[in-house]
């Protein structure tokens, strides 16, 4: 939708959710400098105001910022729950559960932890179990790092030749 078409039309958004114990109230309205003013307050059972997040958005961000919230958001929920045991040693978690670490930061000690194992030549289970994150965290993490291509595939220590490594690829 251009500016134009965002001025001309009367686009409001008036919604109620209710979701357990908590009301959310979600406004959405076009201003004059041609972005949706968005408000969104949650409030409990009694009317009390829980939380509260409002401001303008570009309509050319929406889909970006749809993006970068759902992202900030399960990284601040990760965040701000307990975290589970560890899995066991050598043993990946379960693939039905969330991994213990996703959307979690990782820690320039985590980096250089992950590095150093990797090349002693760690293989990606015992990876996954160590930092708590799926195979694909993991494969981001070391093409972030610039240990492997993007895309690339994980070549076990020393063996410079074939495509196929010995635990196949990371991701």
């Amino acid at each position: 939708m251009n500016d134009t078409a965002l001025q001309s039309s009367p686009i409001t958004l008036d919604r109620r959710l209710l979701l357990g114990e908590i009301d959310y109230q979600v406004t959405a309205f076009p201003t004059d400098d041609h972005r949706i003013d968005l408000c969104i307050v949650s409030s409990d059972g009694d009317g009390h105001v829980v939380s509260e997040i409002s401001g303008g958005i570009a309509p050319a961000d929406l889909p970006a910022l749809t993006d970068v919230l759902t992202s900030t958001l399960a990284g601040l929920i990760a965040m701000t729950r307990a975290r589970p045991a560890p899995a066991p040693a050598g043993l990946p978690p379960d693939r039905r559960e969330r991994h213990p670490n996703q959307g979690v930061r990782w820690t320039p000690a985590d980096d250089e932890r992950l590095v150093e194992r990797y090349r002693a030549g760690a293989r990606r289970r015992d990876l996954m179990a160590e930092f708590g994150r799926s195979s694909g965290g993991i494969q981001a993490r070391l093409e972030h790092l610039g240990e492997i291509p993007p895309g690339g595939r994980r070549r076990p220590p020393g063996e410079n030749t074939g495509d196929q490594p010995a635990d196949g690829p990371i991701g």
